[in-house]
Formats: structure tokens, C-alpha cells, sequence
């Protein structure tokens, strides 16, 4: 690797650790403020209304950090294959929106558990409108990282400063997700306005024949995507379903808890992604750092996280405060199965084009998740879901490895 390439490594690597650890570090530190202020019930409530939305706002995201990432990567010097990207993902991200409203309003007219607590989800699903202008792919396929360290750090500091300005009481809880959709819209909105006179893209929106190609021809990508960066947000989501207010609450703290563990994970995974796809021999070294940093990573958790909730979190139950320790706990091993996803599934199948072989293991894991945390969660509540979100990513991790190792077999 020559000096240019390092230094470019070099700077996107920093961009994204700096908006992470910023980002990480402005969230991680609200969640106490608003358990103070609106209560673990409350704050439980809130919880469960954005796992839907966020799961709704991956649905959004169809796989574009993946397909449309790599088309960009290898085309980003043709302008004319730029504009068709990026009408593309517009067009779709556009349709797909109208279908996640439509689920929306189904749910909260019908369904006694969403339509109880109707205002708030309709409020949190703002948070899909700020979405529909996000260009984080665009970003990422021109290996611009320092683009999304600038937009990810004012949209959080816009949702922080919103949130310690009016969120003052115990009923303020409702307009939380109000506040981030605010923030990531403005600051979307701005850089969406600001690519298209950079590059000087003509928005032309697909007909509907053309997104249902677009659709299938890359729902594989799409599997690969939605599911893995959901599964936290399901668990929430089936805690909710199942258990009281405080109990969500409790599950969001271990599953946030977990993501800035696997953060590093993630910021490699997405720097190495592109620079793999161009040369296939960095496959081995970037699988051996991601592995041996998940490793530590999940000794620092198991055993750092009594000293760390205790410095973190004031929180006034004991009950809530030893199940917060156990569940982070059980949730320990992810950043290292993260690691071992990542170097043999996205950094790895996904490089020899496997699309289709890694969407079904990742379906495969999934369901056996969702049907896991179903049968346990009743039974064990927020235990059986932390233990049901492990057990599907040890089973993700266990076959994306036999499956890459059979790859690489083949093709030597």
C-alpha cells in the first residue's frame, strides 16, 4: 500500500472514529438525563416507539450501504453513472417510504398495543422523513468519511440541544423522537440540497416498473443489510411486545450499550469494505484485526461492566441496576461474533459476490433469533432476550465462517 492510499485509509478511519466517538459519546450521555427526566417507564415507552421507526428506517435503506456503495466505489469518476445511482436510490427510498407509512397507519388504527400510544409513534416515524434525504451511501462509495463525520455530529448535537431545552418533564417523553428527526433532517436536507449542485444532478424519479427491477434485482443486498443492522432493534421490539415499560427500557440500554462496543467493529468493517472490493489480498489482514479487536472488546465488556454502568448510569433501583449488569453480560461475546461476521461474511462472501448465499444465512440466523426470543422473553423477559440475540449472532457467525472457508476452497 503506497503512501497516498495510507494516508487516505489514515483519514477516513479518523473521520469515522471521530464521529462515533462524538456521536457515542453525546447519546451514551443523554440516556441518563432522560431517565432522569421523564422516568425508566416513560423512557421505555420512547424506546419501544423508536424500534419500530428504526426498524422502519433500515427498511428505507435497501442495502444501498452495500449494492450502491460498491457500483459507486467503481464508478465514481463517471458523472453520468453517478446521477443514475443516486436517482435510483432516491426513487426507491421514495416508494419504500410511502409503503413503511401505510404499515404505520395499519398498525396504530388497529393494533390495541401501538394504538394506545398513537401520537407517539406517528411522531417518531418523522424521523423516516429526515432519512428519505440521507446520502450516508454516497458518502461512503466516494470514501468521503470526513462528509459523514461532519452531518452525523451536527444532526446529533441538533438533537442533544433540542432535547436538553425542552424535554423538562415526565410527559415531555413524547416529543424525544421529535427532537433527532429535527436534527437529522436539517442537516440531511442541507447536504442533499449541496450534492446535487456539486455534481449537478437533475432528479429524475424511476417509474414504477423500473423500481420493482430495482427492487428485485437487489433484494439480496438488501437482506444483507436490513437484518443484521436490525437485530438489536427487533429485541427491543419483542421485549415490548412481551414485557412492561421498564423492561424495554432496560433491554435499549444493554442493546446501546453493546453497539458502542461493536462501534469499532463497525467503523472498520465500513473502511475496509471498499478497499477490499478493489484488492481481494487485503481480505486475511483486515478479517485478523477485526477479529482480535472484537476478542478484547468483549473481555473489556464482560468484565468492565459493573465499574462502567455504575459511573454511567444513576440508576435508583438495585433490581434495575443488577439486571442492567446481567444483561450486558450476556450480551458481552457480540463485538467479538461482530467481528467474525464481519471478516467472514461482509469482508469476505460478500467480496466474491455471494450476495445470494450470505442473504440466506442471514435470514436463516434471524428467524432462528426471532423465534428463540419469542419462546424465551415471555418466560425470562429482558434475559431471554439478551440470550436469544446471542445465540443468533453465534449462529451468523458460525456460518458465515464454514461458508467463506468453502469459498475460498473453490476458488484455490
Amino acid at each position: 500500500m503506497n503512501k497516498k492510499k495510507i494516508y487516505h485509509f489514515s483519514q477516513n478511519l479518523i473521520s469515522l472514529f471521530t464521529v462515533k466517538g462524538l456521536e457515542l459519546a453525546l447519546t451514551l450521555g443523554l440516556i441518563p438525563y432522560l431517565i432522569f427526566k421523564v422516568g425508566v417507564e416513560n423512557y421505555g415507552k420512547y424506546a419501544f416507539a423508536m424500534a419500530m421507526v428504526l426498524f422502519f428506517v433500515n427498511f428505507l435503506n435497501y442495502g444501498f450501504d452495500l449494492s450502491a456503495v460498491r457500483e459507486l466505489a467503481k464508478n465514481k469518476n463517471n458523472l453520468e453513472k453517478v446521477e443514475q445511482l443516486f436517482n435510483e436510490v432516491f426513487s426507491v427510498k421514495l416508494f419504500l417510504i410511502g409503503i413503511a407509512y401505510c404499515i404505520i397507519f395499519i398498525l396504530v388504527l388497529f393494533i390495541p398495543r401501538f394504538e394506545e400510544a398513537r401520537n407517539l409513534f406517528l411522531l417518531a416515524s418523522l424521523l423516516l422523513i429526515g432519512d428519505l434525504f440521507s446520502l450516508r451511501w454516497f458518502f461512503l462509495g466516494l470514501e468521503k468519511m470526513k462528509f459523514i463525520t461532519l452531518i452525523s455530529f451536527l444532526s446529533t448535537l441538533i438533537y442533544v440541544g433540542l432535547v436538553i431545552v425542552f424535554i423538562k418533564h415526565k410527559e415531555d417523553f413524547i416529543w424525544i423522537p421529535v427532537a433527532e428527526a429535527i436534527g437529522l433532517f436539517v442537516v440531511s436536507g442541507l447536504s442533499f440540497v449541496g450534492v446535487l449542485k456539486q455534481f449537478k444532478i437533475k432528479v429524475q424519479l424511476l417509474s414504477f416498473r423500473e423500481i420493482g427491477v430495482y427492487l428485485k434485482s437487489h433484494f439480496n443486498s438488501y437482506i444483507n443489510l436490513l437484518l443484521p443492522s436490525t437485530t438489536g432493534v427487533i429485541m427491543v421490539f419483542l421485549v415490548g411486545l412481551f414485557g412492561l415499560p421498564n423492561t424495554v427500557a432496560l433491554m435499549q440500554i444493554g442493546v446501546k450499550f453493546t453497539s458502542a462496543f461493536s462501534t469499532v467493529n463497525t467503523i472498520l468493517t465500513t473502511v475496509f469494505y471498499p478497499m477490499v472490493n478493489r484488492e481481494q489480498r487485503n481480505i486475511k489482514a483486515s478479517r485478523m484485526v477485526l477479529l482480535g479487536i472484537g476478542f478484547c472488546l468483549s473481555l473489556v465488556m464482560f468484565f468492565g461492566s459493573p465499574f462502567l454502568i455504575a459511573h454511567w448510569l444513576k440508576l435508583k433501583s438495585v433490581t434495575d441496576f443488577e439486571n442492567t449488569i446481567y444483561i450486558i453480560k450476556y450480551l458481552s461475546p457480540i463485538p467479538f461474533l461482530m467481528g467474525a461476521i464481519s471478516g467472514y461474511g461482509v469482508n469476505g462472501l460478500l467480496v466474491y459476490f455471494e450476495d445470494q448465499l450470505y442473504s440466506w444465512i442471514t435470514i436463516v440466523a434471524t428467524l432462528f433469533m426471532i423465534v428463540l426470543g419469542c419462546v424465551l422473553i415471555p418466560v425470562l423477559t429482558i434475559i431471554g432476550g439478551a440470550i436469544a440475540f446471542v445465540s443468533g449472532r453465534l449462529l451468523y457467525a458460525l456460518l458465515s465462517y464454514y461458508f467463506f472457508k468453502l469459498k475460498v476452497s473453490e476458488v484455490h
